[in-house]
């Protein structure tokens, strides 16, 4: 009884230390587009009117579910949902890699704290963790994945089986570059079989790890399809050209401490070829994303081989100097990090590289400015769907004129507007519109809608304000 209340407040400490680093990247001007997307859906979906018209899919589905649960359970708090989640979900991973190496790899319990130490304090998890969720459910949906491939190899049992089926389902119901992952590791499923198991049937094999997958991900599509929703182009992300150079300066953040781990196992095949597929199932995952820009952050996509890394230092013989070594790499793997995140393309991990380091991010100013003009406002027209940054600066929708409201889709349907307020977001002439309300209303571009009139600009956001009827 004492052990499990000093694990449980061990836990909430953990929690509360993640999301205190996840307040301090907000309060200089970080908020992931996943986490904001997240965020806005749930409060929309549970604060919002019943007859509310969602357009966007809700892939992915483990994310979405439990952020609408917490929502419905904090329905008022100024704490992003989806980073309260996110700290649970690492605050878990933590504590179960700390026990995992201790009672089960026989570290030292000073060694696994050092070791799990090093590795939350490494910037590619600590970028996951502002990322969001489904970043840290496909973390730990490859751990278990990397612990339940190399135990199917030891002992060939039903259970070990269902724990890699359990980590594939678990990563690609959790993020959208989880069916990468799952995909990249299917060419190394072999690599990591018994001989037993392929001799008796390779196909048999194949399709009992990745038919829980299948079945998931078909039913999701079949769901998709019937209901009319965009799923599969959702599942797309703004890519961000890089050059072979830029890639394997990612690679080097995590790769190197990866391969070295799995090196140590080299002489015990039954340990080092399924690490060796677990490794090469997330650089799959990550050579398909070049490809299918599922993940738009190519630093987000290298993040699961966190849990390749510690599943592969978990096998580690006992062998002397284990546990120094150990301890060295973990650290000369933060230091990597720490200087490939300097130098990462991607525009959203540079601005969470920033707000680590205590500057401010000038870029989401406009949308502070026009949030703080809207915050007295009522009756105020906006494309929540392709806006959430709107809904998550004001923190609920009491002012808002949403999908579903009689007012909006009389306008969007044909009619007249007559709400008090219009927003939409600044667009070049010749960009592809997304909102809504510009596609219906063009003139809004050129401050030209009759009855309204332009009372807020800035170089991402346009306000209209009525100013009589329609004639």
């Amino acid at each position: 009884m004492i052990r499990a209340a000093s694990w449980s407040f061990g836990f909430v400490v953990l929690a509360l230390v993640l999301l205190l680093s996840l307040g301090w990247t907000e309060a200089h001007g970080f908020l992931s587009m996943d986490v904001t997307d997240l965020w806005a859906k749930s409060i929309v979906q549970i604060d919002g009117p019943v007859q509310f018209k969602a357009t966007d899919a809700f892939y992915p589905p483990v994310p979405y579910a439990l952020s609408l649960l917490g929502q419905a359970i904090l329905p008022d708090t100024q704490v992003p949902v989806p980073f309260v989640l996110s700290a649970l979900v690492g605050a878990g991973l933590l504590v179960m890699w700390f026990l995992n190496l201790r009672d089960t790899g026989q570290f030292s319990g000073v060694t696994a704290a050092l070791v799990v130490l090093l590795l939350a304090l490494n910037p590619f998890f600590l970028r996951a963790l502002a990322d969001g969720p489904e970043t840290m459910f496909c973390i730990l949906g490859t751990w278990l994945f990397a612990r339940g491939i190399v135990n199917l190899r030891l002992t060939g049992n039903a259970p070990d089986m269902m724990k890699v089926a359990v980590g594939l389902l678990v990563v690609a119901l959790s993020d959208s570059y989880g069916l990468m992952l799952c995909l990249g590791a299917m060419p190394f499923m072999i690599v990591a079989a018994r001989p037993s198991m392929i001799a008796a049937s390779s196909t048999g094999y194949l399709v009992a790890m990745f038919y829980p997958v299948l079945a998931a991900v078909g039913s999701l599509m079949f769901v998709s399809m019937i209901f009319d929703s965009r799923l599969v182009p959702l599942l797309s992300e703004t890519a961000t050209p890089l050059t072979l150079r830029e890639h394997l300066v990612i690679l080097a953040g995590l790769g190197p401490a990866a391969f070295v781990a799995i090196l140590r196992n080299i002489l015990i095949p039954r340990l080092f070829m399924p690490l060796l597929a677990a490794v090469g199932a997330v650089l799959g995952g990550y050579t398909l994303n070049t490809f299918f820009h599922v993940e738009g952050d190519p630093a987000m996509a290298l993040a699961p081989m966190l849990g390749v890394l510690i599943a592969a230092i978990r096998f580690w013989p006992n062998l002397p100097l284990r546990e120094p070594i150990a301890i060295t790499l973990m650290a000369l793997s933060l230091l990597t990090s720490a200087l490939v995140m300097r130098h990462v393309a991607h525009n959203e991990t540079r601005v969470w590289t920033n707000a680590m380091l205590g500057k401010e991010n000038a870029a989401s100013r406009p949308t502070q400015e026009v949030v703080s003009f809207l915050r007295d406002k009522s009756e105020i027209m906006v494309d929540v769907e392709k806006n959430p940054q709107i809904v998550v600066g004001l923190g609920n929708i009491d002012r808002l004129v949403i999908a579903g409201e009689p007012a909006y889709d009389w306008a969007l349907e044909g009619g007249v507007p007559r709400t008090n307020y219009i927003v939409v977001p600044r667009q070049a002439e010749r960009q592809i519109t997304a909102d809504r309300i510009l596609r219906r209303f063009p003139q809004l571009r050129l401050s030209q809608l009759p009855g309204y009139e332009e009372v807020f600009q800035n170089s991402q956001w346009l306000v209209f304000e009525r100013i009589n009827e329609w004639k």
